[in-house]
């Protein structure tokens, strides 16, 4: 993804920048729905706890359809393309920085599941918790129109 972005994306992206104003606003609008979401949801339905896991070919088609996905490598490839000589050495590191940052952000976001999973016991406290992360998801968008 971060190779497509930095091939060709970016570029069309800072060429055409009305295209850039109309996904960062669908993007937003996105974000904004998700965090609506969160924000309503309960304790989770640990009930399909023990469903079957997807497979990796599932995990990697999912990605390709993920919206998030595409607004962040864009960008990034767009905000970015001048450290590198060209798409390919772009495209590596952007791949590089998001790895290291997902193994880092996945780990601390499954510790802290774990934990939560551990200390929430009522609904109302899952509740609250969700609560407070659908706006910290509305207020990331803050830096994206700053």
């Amino acid at each position: 993804m971060a190779v497509a972005a930095a091939v060709g994306l970016a570029g069309m992206l800072l060429a055409v920048p009305s295209l850039q104003l109309a996904m960062k606003g669908a993007g937003s609008i996105y974000l904004l729905w998700l965090g609506w979401q969160i924000a309503g949801r309960g304790a989770p339905n640990l009930a399909g706890a023990r469903a079957r896991p997807s497979s990796f070919a599932a995990g990697v088609w999912m990605l390709w359809h993920n919206p998030k996905a595409w607004a962040m490598t864009t960008g990034a490839a767009a905000s970015f393309a001048a450290l590198a000589d060209g798409p390919a050495r772009l495209g590596a590191l952007l791949g590089l920085a998001f790895g290291l940052s997902a193994t880092l952000s996945l780990s601390l976001w499954c510790g802290v599941g774990l934990l939560f999973g551990r200390l929430l016991r009522t609904d109302r406290q899952w509740q609250a918790l969700n609560v407070v992360l659908g706006i910290l998801l509305a207020l990331t968008l803050i830096p994206l129109w700053l």
